[in-house]
This record gives structure tokens, C-alpha cells and sequence, in this order.
């Protein structure tokens, strides 16, 4: 469950496609889970297009001439986006940070490779490029909401929402961010206020139409307690075997004794 409404959609791309689906990650994400990065874009460096489904041929080629010249960022921004496609994220990983000693100064390839840490679950690293990323001049929305995920993936929520909030003053509009914003609570515990949040994203331009918002909305609410409110909303998207079974999860899950303290624990 790593991409839903864009590439770190995230972008997620991410990222999450339903969160309800997967209530697992209510948990995940303290641990590097991808929920709270439904939201982002891939790396802001890349141009031009890439064939869909990237062959063997098409990567070798473009590992070739990374290797040739590994301090060439559109090279290996090339390389990883095919290494992205074909799900080797330690590799993308690797060339990424093999090319940042070339190019150290480099903003957008330090913020693409905090963005990739924080899905691989490297929220520590992660965190801090995209902290230099921002501090060097690459201080946009994707990069705040992406470094929001990041700090909610440590715990550390008060510092997610301030990025979150950073990142609504860029593009207050945007539903990925309110949708973090949500899971943040959620993450948190405060399940209420992440209810007030996304259902105030809903009433934003393309919130109502967004599935992910709409299943985090569930969630928020069925963790709540309110079981048929919650596969009302669940069922726009789910089918009825998914829904059930989800609530049957969910239900389960809060009958255990400390619930709450030992979802926090598991992050």
C-alpha cells in the first residue's frame, strides 16, 4: 500500500491507495508506513517521459550511462525513475545518494532522495534532506507535506503539523495535505479532530471526489466507535465483502485492552 492519489500519492504514487483497507496502517506509518505520504510528488527534477513499465533493456541502458557519469543528475534521475518502476527502491536509493556526492548543493536531488528515504521508511535521513532541501531554497508545499510525513513517522506530531501548516500557506486548497493533516491525528489519537479535519478537506474542490480522504474519513470514524456511520462512508468506494472485513479488523482491534498506547509503542 504505497501510492493512491499521485506518485507520493507520497505520492506518494502514496503511497496509501485506502487506508481503511489496510487498517494495518494505523500502525504502519509511525514505522515508516506509506499512509501518510498520499500526498506527494516524485522528484521535481525529472523531465520528459518514460515508457510505461520499464523493460530490462531500458534500465540497463540507463545504468550504463549513470555509471559512466555518476555525477550526472539527469542521468541518474533518468536511472531512478526506472528503478522506481520496477520496485528496487534500495538501488534508487543508492544511486541517488552516490550522485549527491557529486552534487551536493544540489536542492531538488537532495529533496528527491529525503522523499525516498521517508517511503523507505528512513524517516531520521530522510527528514534531514529535506530539511537542507528546504533550508537551500526548495521550500514548496510537496516538499513541507513530505517532511510533515517524515516527522509523523518518528512520532513526532507537533513537528509534522507544523510543516503540514507551512505547506497549506503554499497551497491551502491542496486535499493531499489535509488529508495528512487527518492521519496525523489519527497517528496521534486524537480521533475527533482528525474527523473535523477530513471532513473539512471533503468540502474543498476535489476532496469529494478523492477515495483515499474519503476511507481515512472512515477510519477516523469508525476507530470511534460508530461502526454503521463508518461503512456508510467505506462502502462509496469498497465492496461489501472488503468493508465488512475491514470493520470486522477494526472492531477487534479496539476490544484489545490499550488499544492506543500500544499503536503509539508499535512507532
Amino acid at each position: 500500500m504505497r501510492r493512491s492519489v499521485s506518485r507520493f500519492a507520497l505520492t506518494g504514487r502514496l503511497t496509501m491507495s485506502l487506508c481503511l483497507a489496510s487498517l494495518l496502517a494505523v500502525t504502519g506509518c509511525a514505522n515508516g508506513g506509506p499512509s501518510l505520504m498520499a500526498s506527494q510528488e516524485a522528484d521535481p527534477t525529472t523531465t520528459g517521459s518514460l515508457p510505461e513499465g520499464p523493460s530490462i533493456r531500458a534500465t540497463a541502458e540507463a545504468a550504463k550511462a549513470w555509471q559512466e557519469n555518476p555525477g550526472s543528475v539527469r542521468r541518474a534521475v533518468t536511472y531512478a525513475r526506472l528503478l522506481d518502476q520496477a520496485g528496487q527502491k534500495d538501488q534508487l536509493i543508492r544511486v541517488l545518494e552516490a550522485t549527491i556526492t557529486h552534487n551536493p548543493d544540489d536542492p531538488k536531488l537532495v529533496a528527491y532522495l529525503g522523499k525516498e528515504l521517508i517511503l523507505s521508511g528512513r524517516s531520521k535521513a530522510g527528514v534531514e534532506q529535506l530539511n537542507k532541501a528546504i533550508n537551500a531554497g526548495e521550500a514548496n508545499w510537496k516538499n513541507y507535506s513530505a517532511l510533515g510525513s517524515g516527522y509523523d513517522q518518528m512520532g513526532q506530531h507537533t513537528q509534522a503539523r507544523e510543516a503540514y501548516s507551512k505547506a497549506l500557506q503554499l497551497n491551502p486548497n491542496e486535499v493531499a495535505i489535509h488529508n495528512n493533516i487527518g492521519m496525523s491525528h489519527i497517528l496521534e489519537g486524537n480521533l475527533q479532530m482528525a474527523e473535523t479535519s477530513l471532513r473539512a478537506a471533503q468540502k474543498l474542490p476535489e476532496g469529494e471526489f478523492n477515495q483515499t480522504l474519503r476511507q481515512n474519513l472512515a477510519l477516523a470514524v469508525g476507530l470511534q466507535g460508530r461502526f454503521d456511520e463508518a461503512r456508510d462512508i467505506a462502502s462509496r468506494d469498497l465492496p461489501p465483502d472488503q468493508v465488512e472485513q475491514n470493520l470486522g479488523f477494526l472492531k477487534k482491534m479496539l476490544n484489545q485492552e490499550n488499544t492506543w498506547q500500544k499503536m503509539k509503542q508499535s512507532g
